[in-house]
């Protein structure tokens, strides 16, 4: 009789085992989160794989066991952050949220976006300012990425801070109104977009009239790594009412319809970007002009952004030929192109007939930009892919040091060098793997491949591994990663003698110039002092100083902003430094003389309404000749060493007198149109 009891207690505690169910295994038995702010710790090793969301800023696989957690919100509207990127969290996670059941689409989602202290990859997830409607209860889902993907975890919960608009700024302020959409990535969506900028005299506050402009707008996310940050880039298209392109000049730009608004998560110094742009531009080339600004959507503070201009064809951008779809022979089908090494698919793409010989397994590809894949005509697909087969030809061909059976009457080699060392001072990987632009105009106006504009900084200037540090390594070798195989110009254009010393030459003119340390510092600090008030806001919103966000970066990581400008004029420090000990080639005819020249740029040039002038040396007078030599404009006692001048009224071929503070004398020429 006792062996039929013990046998029955078995039983029971065997089904009892069989049949229990893990707290938090799902929507039915979830773990009750009974009031804010909130932190707990838990595993979902032993879990079931019970619920499944592929998040917009980044795919996920399926088949992690997650676990189930239940919050129902009070009598008020709220905001919330929740993150999985704290102490404990050991896995590659996600974190999404439904609301009222378990069923449909999710309210949050986010795969990517920090990185926990036990993980070693920024693989682990944040949802910030997750909106909670009054008495409603939500679950939140604790998955991962693969099937793979499981661990320990530590999930926070607290109320979000720092999403008041604020009160006055002194940079520019964009106001964004939804009304009641989603901006998702693709389509765009019509929304009220102001942009308020009464500096330098006064401060701009949200309720101000857009005095920038005032208006319709598109706004959808962009972007590829950066899209799965938590602060989210736009792509802008300013309309009318009727949805139509409205083209209009903002901040003094030249009029065009398509901008965007660059995120500084993975940038805490927000100057990135611009620096680079700013350097481009000033070496006499086209690069997108920026400006810093605060953005506020549907009255949440956002953050701080970097407003720029999107690289496309058009007057005052990349300024090449418009080509049309019956533009396909003769001298109308040679341009303008612009083409890039970039993400592809097999119908935006053509493949090269070179590997990279870094990388010799995988085949390089050029992406069509403009015309687009889905505008381009076959005879102009056969002319670009010819033009750069030729090149490509010649350039790997074993005469390709000759001036005219070389690679030489393909490429304008001045953009190439000052592409190669903005790139290479900042120490950047996407300028060489991908965002790496390339453009052609019409054979008649100019036959030759030119490089840029540049574009995509924000992992530059950043030491990422122990590999490189102190300033050192170059980047345009680089075999590139599992997604995109960059092509190896470079590698091949460093083997000419000549190249290599004329890259010798420009850098060290650039050092003695606008690549002065002095020179460079001067402007960082100049942007970061305009940044000062902004930046504390923008770190309440997003509490990252002393985090590892974003690109994965080694060392200390700065608790403040001040300590985020002093590390990253260390590193421009350094980085210059080595490239003094380490850059190719030589420059015989470059004596001190001739380093010591004062230097002087004016950009654009051509231009269609802003001329900028930019010099070491403070300028004291310029004056402005016509063709005949006529004076057409006088500007003394200027005692600066910048100078915007409009340049509207202006057609036609121009010379330029400067004359410097210290008596030198400099003369330049100009093309406005």
């Amino acid at each position: 009789m006792r062996i039929h009891i013990f046998s029955l207690v078995i039983f029971i505690v065997s089904f009892n085992t069989f049949t229990s169910q893990l707290l938090g295994e799902d929507c039915s038995n979830p773990i009750i989160i009974n009031s804010l702010p909130y932190i707990n710790t838990g595993s979902t090793s032993n879990a079931n794989d019970d619920y499944f969301a592929s998040c917009p800023d980044y795919g996920n696989q399926g088949g992690a066991n997650d676990i189930v957690y239940e919050f129902t919100n009070g009598a008020n509207d709220r905001y919330i952050d929740l993150s999985l990127c704290d102490n404990i969290t050991n896995y590659d996670c996600q974190l999404y949220v439904f609301k009222n059941n378990c069923n449909g689409n999710t309210v949050g989602c986010q795969e990517d976006g920090c990185q926990s202290p036990n993980y070693s990859a920024p693989y682990n997830s944040k949802i910030t300012a997750q909106f909670l409607s009054a008495n409603t209860t939500y679950y939140i889902v604790v998955d991962g990425y693969s099937a793979s993907s499981n661990g320990d975890y530590q999930l926070n919960i607290n109320e979000s801070v720092g999403l008041n608009a604020p009160d006055s700024t002194n940079i520019p302020l964009v106001m964004i109104q939804t009304n009641n959409q989603t901006i998702v990535d693709e389509p765009k969506i019509n929304v009220d977009f102001k942009i308020i900028d009464n500096s330098p005299n006064s401060f701009n506050k949200p309720n101000d009239l857009g005095n920038i402009y005032s208006g319709t707008a598109g706004i959808e996310i962009r972007g590829s790594y950066s899209s799965t940050l938590p602060q989210k880039p736009f792509g802008i298209e300013t309309r009318d009412i009727q949805g139509n392109n409205n083209n209009v000049a903002l901040f003094g730009m030249p009029f065009e319809n398509d901008w965007i608004l660059l995120a500084n998560y993975n940038d805490k110094t927000f100057l990135r970007n611009v620096l680079a742009f700013d350097l481009f531009t000033k070496m006499g080339h086209y690069a997108p002009r920026t400006k810093l600004c605060e953005v506020v959507i549907n009255d949440i503070y956002n953050g701080i952004y970097v407003f720029t201009e999107k690289i496309k064809r058009d007057n005052g951008r990349v300024d090449i030929s418009k080509l049309d779809l019956d533009d396909n022979a003769g001298d109308s089908v040679t341009g303008g192109y612009i083409f890039k090494v970039d993400y592809w698919n097999q119908n935006n793409s053509w493949e090269s007939n070179y590997n990279n010989p870094n990388y010799p397994n995988d085949a390089v590809r050029y992406v069509y930009n403009y015309p687009g894949s889905d505008e381009i005509t076959p005879q102009q697909k056969n002319y670009i892919q010819t033009l750069v087969g030729d090149f490509e030809n010649a350039l790997w061909s074993n005469d390709f040091e000759d001036s005219i059976y070389g690679y030489r009457p393909y490429i304008n080699t001045r953009s190439f060098i000052d592409y190669f060392l903005v790139n290479e001072f900042a120490r950047n990987v996407d300028g060489f793997k991908k965002s790496r632009n390339f453009h052609k105009d019409k054979s008649s106006k100019n036959p030759l491949i030119y490089a840029g504009p540049v574009w995509d900084f924000d992992w530059a200037y950043k030491d990422h591994s122990s590999s490189m540090l102190n300033g050192a390594g170059w980047r345009h070798s680089f075999s590139g990663g599992s997604d995109v195989k960059p092509p190896g110009w470079y590698i091949r254009l460093l083997q000419d003698t000549t190249f290599a010393n004329e890259l010798n030459c420009r850098y060290f003119n650039l050092r003695n110039s606008i690549l002065d340390t002095n020179q460079l510092f001067s402007f960082i600090d100049s942007l970061a002092n305009r940044l000062s008030n902004a930046q504390n806001r923008h770190y309440v919103r997003w509490p990252i100083l002393g985090v590892n966000v974003g690109t994965p970066e080694i060392g200390t990581q700065p608790t403040t902003y001040n300590g985020e400008i002093v590390k990253f004029k260390n590193w421009i420090y350094e980085r210059l430094a080595w490239l003094d000990a380490n850059m190719p080639g030589n420059c015989p005819n470059v004596g001190i003389n001739e380093l010591k020249k004062p230097y002087v740029v004016t950009y654009p040039n051509p231009s269609s309404d802003i001329i900028n002038l930019y010099a070491e040396s403070v300028i004291d007078k310029i004056e402005i000749f016509d063709n005949v030599g006529r004076l057409i404009f006088n500007q003394k006692h200027i005692n600066g060493k910048s100078l915007r001048i409009n340049s509207s009224n202006m057609k036609g071929f121009y010379s330029l007198k400067i004359v410097l503070s210290n008596k030198d004398v400099l003369f330049k020429n100009l093309i406005s149109y």
